[in-house]
């Protein structure tokens, strides 16, 4: 008789419970252990953890540019509806850039992360990533957009250098859209190149719940009893956030349809549920679309061009997620963001939410890489890891929320236009 399968969010929640369990037994705060007597063991306690970020790392460049690069390849019909293309695409950006500053303004005010006790030495973080020099903190900004533009892409490549990177997305998608019969080797190869990545991605899933037992008990052990107390603001933060998206999703519908968002939602209550408990915005597509042209009764040519564009490059429930964790991660290890440095976070999760696959846990994959670009130690993302899934679920119900919401305005929109 085999044993039954246990759900992934029940591993998830099993290891981080006994994770934390053992990070507080082994806690030098707890008077069970010593420091000098854990000390040693501490390495083994985040190995799986380290196996599970190498893997993400490793697939990390090449996911994002073919997920952008296939992104902008799919509006093939933009010749054909370059209204409604247009008008679409200035909507996403701008929910995501609003997502971004409501995400920033929140852990701001709230600094959830001042509230976990920082006991990571300093070692650990400069070995983690390279400090701010000199010559960075005093680049003008006409040399930070000129650096977007990659001189040389093996450099971005090895230096992980986000904007470049998206940008060399958007050029190869570009070159899909222009040159379609010459880029359709090419663009079968980012095809299968997407796949293997998400494979992979796969993979590291499966290695999750072992490496949420041993990066909670190393960061309990390394952080101590204040970390639950800080994960817990954190979590609130991402809801407020997630909420407060919801209700600018209200306004617009209201200002754009003049239609009451209650019925809205009562309308497309399945998906966001279904969002909640896939953490898949790709998977809940099809039955979008159903939503989309049976309840909210939206043409086809708005609904099949709309909503699949949006499950590619809108995700702003995902783009708030990354802009708290990212300056949450700043308060803890005490990295200080300048006033640029919070501009350039706008642009640059608004620009990687677009490299975010509609895929459980390649959110994460995208967070590393922004955490790398601000230098602030990659090893936090295991404080937020188990939590993550939770939070997933429900960044994803807000994504799905947010493509419907866009389709709903722009189906009023085109109709208009057309009278």
């Amino acid at each position: 008789m085999s044993l039954p399968k246990i759900a992934f969010w029940k591993q998830i929640l099993i290891s981080l419970v006994l994770g934390l369990s053992i990070g507080i037994g082994f806690n030098p705060e707890s008077g069970l252990v010593t420091q000098e007597t854990i000390q040693p063991y501490l390495q083994w306690f985040k190995l799986p953890g380290d196996l599970f970020l190498n893997l993400l790392q490793m697939i990390m460049i090449p996911l994002v540019i073919v997920s952008i690069a296939l992104g902008v390849s799919s509006l093939k019909n933009l010749k054909d509806l370059w209204h409604l293309g247009s008008r679409t695409l200035v909507y996403f950006i701008f929910t995501t850039i609003v997502s971004v500053s409501i995400g920033i303004f929140l852990t701001t005010a709230i600094q959830p992360g001042k509230q976990i006790q920082n006991k990571i030495q300093n070692q650990t973080i400069t070995n983690s990533v390279p400090i701010k020099d000199s010559q960075n903190v005093t680049e003008s900004i006409p040399e930070i957009i000129a650096n977007i533009i990659p001189k040389n892409i093996v450099n971005v490549w090895s230096k992980q250098q986000m904007l470049s990177i998206v940008f060399l997305g958007m050029i190869l998608g570009i070159f899909f859209l222009t040159s379609k019969e010459s880029g359709t080797a090419l663009k079968a190869f980012c095809h299968s190149l997407e796949s293997f990545c998400l494979w992979v991605v796969a993979i590291a899933m499966k290695l999750a719940p072992l490496a949420v037992l041993g990066l909670m008990s190393y960061a309990m052990v390394q952080i101590g009893f204040s970390l639950v107390f800080g994960l817990l603001s954190y979590i609130i933060t991402v809801l407020v956030g997630l909420f407060l998206i919801l209700v600018f999703y209200s306004l617009l519908v209201f200002f754009f349809t003049k239609q009451n968002p209650i019925l809205f939602f009562n309308q497309i209550r399945e998906i966001p549920i279904l969002g909640f408990s896939t953490s898949s915005s790709s998977s809940v597509l099809p039955y979008s679309l159903k939503v989309a042209k049976e309840k909210l009764k939206l043409k086809e040519t708005v609904a099949d061009f709309v909503l699949p564009l949006g499950a590619t490059i809108n995700m702003d429930g995902t783009a708030l997620y990354q802009a708290v964790a990212t300056v949450f991660l700043s308060q803890v290890y005490q990295v200080e963001l300048s006033t640029l440095d919070l501009f350039l976070l706008v642009g640059t999760v608004t620009a990687a939410s677009i490299g975010t696959a509609a895929t459980p846990g390649v959110g994460l994959v995208i967070l590393s890489s922004i955490l790398y670009t601000f230098h602030i130690p990659i090893e936090g993302i295991t404080i937020l890891f188990g939590v993550d899934r939770f939070l997933d679920m429900c960044r994803t119900s807000v994504n799905l929320t947010g493509d419907l919401s866009c389709a709903f305005i722009m189906n009023h929109i085109w109709k208009e236009e057309n009278k």
